[in-house]
């Protein structure tokens, strides 16, 4: 009973555990007829499991909203968790995914596309054409979410070597 979302707003755990890129949990999670039964469910935002991994969100919510970079309780822990997401021999988004869609997750780029434009409402314009025209949203996300993190790391590098220069 507790593997779906029952209350308008709750996520499903399959949703949970692929918005966080947790390919483990999702397949353990699939081991479940009654999760498979609801794969495509989606919350009332409209994201699914498959949308949810897709967004990449532990490695993308900087493009997606900019101003997490100046909240220091939400980017240290996005920020702490990313050797999980980019050292890892399989990338944990990319698995997740391809447990989804051979477990029968709909995988539809357009409804992903359409949800992020509609969440992200503080990404830049440049952002949101990239994200339009993408043929792999995913790589696309991670991609944008590398460069806006790298770029803000530079940043504050560059900050805090003039911090160190003033008397």
């Amino acid at each position: 009973d507790g593997l779906l979302a029952k209350t308008r707003g709750e996520q499903s755990p399959l949703v949970s555990a692929a918005y966080l890129g947790y390919p483990n949990v999702v397949a353990a999670l699939l081991t479940s007829s009654i999760v498979k039964d609801h794969i495509n469910d989606a919350d009332e935002m409209g994201l699914t499991p498959w949308i949810a991994a897709n967004f990449s969100m532990r490695q993308s919510l900087w493009t997606c909203n900019p101003a997490i970079f100046s909240d220091p309780f939400r980017f240290v822990p996005m920020m702490v968790t990313q050797p999980y997401y980019l050292a890892n021999p399989t990338p944990p988004y990319q698995r997740t995914r391809e447990l989804l869609e051979r477990a029968g997750a709909a995988a539809d780029i357009k409804a992903a596309k359409a949800l992020w434009i509609k969440v992200c409402k503080n990404q830049t314009s440049e952002t949101k054409a990239i994200v339009s025209a993408a043929t792999d949203f995913q790589s696309t996300v991670q991609e944008l979410g590398a460069a806006d993190l790298t770029g803000m790391m530079a940043k504050l590098h560059e900050q805090a070597q003039a911090a160190q220069k003033k008397p």
